[in-house]
């Protein structure tokens, strides 16, 4: 689409420490993780823009679990979980700041693609996600978002 960044604003969750910029006004809502062992939540929001599904999430570990594992390993678990049933496909390792990352592309069976970017930062998982059709990963609006993603202090 031509809409580049038009209508986009900057969203900064309450609690969230982060801001992104995205294409409306999120729906935002707080769901329970099935973790064994734990209860874990994830807040979500999510836009739909342009035939794409647009959506930022974070969930909080408790240290037991933020301590037993290193940055790269706490984001290969969580790309291992996503990847299961799908395909992956250019996945890179990303910094923000002196947060560790990870970029990766999912083709879905259905013939939907989701490109995700995931950020560890103290004990807390950040996931921005944009789901559409194949070659959503490349797309202007997918690019601005990823990049407009910034750690905040709280």
């Amino acid at each position: 689409g031509t809409a580049g960044a038009q209508g986009w604003t900057a969203f900064s969750p309450e609690g969230g420490r982060c801001k992104v910029d995205m294409p409306g006004t999120p729906t935002v809502e707080t769901v329970p993780l099935n973790s064994p062992g734990q209860s874990l939540t994830m807040t979500e929001a999510k836009v739909q823009a342009g035939g794409a599904a647009i959506f930022m999430s974070w969930v909080d570990y408790p240290d037991r679990i933020a301590l037993s594992a290193s940055s790269d390993t706490m984001l290969d678990k969580v790309r291992d979980g996503m990847a299961a049933g799908n395909t992956l496909r250019s996945e890179k390792r990303l910094t923000l700041g002196r947060a560790q990352g990870r970029e990766f592309t999912l083709a879905q069976a259905n013939g939907t693609t989701t490109a995700v970017r995931l950020y560890w930062a103290r004990n807390r998982l950040y996931q921005l996600g944009v789901t559409g059709r194949a070659g959503v990963e490349n797309q202007p609006e997918t690019r601005h978002f990823f990049e407009s993603f910034a750690l905040v202090r709280s």
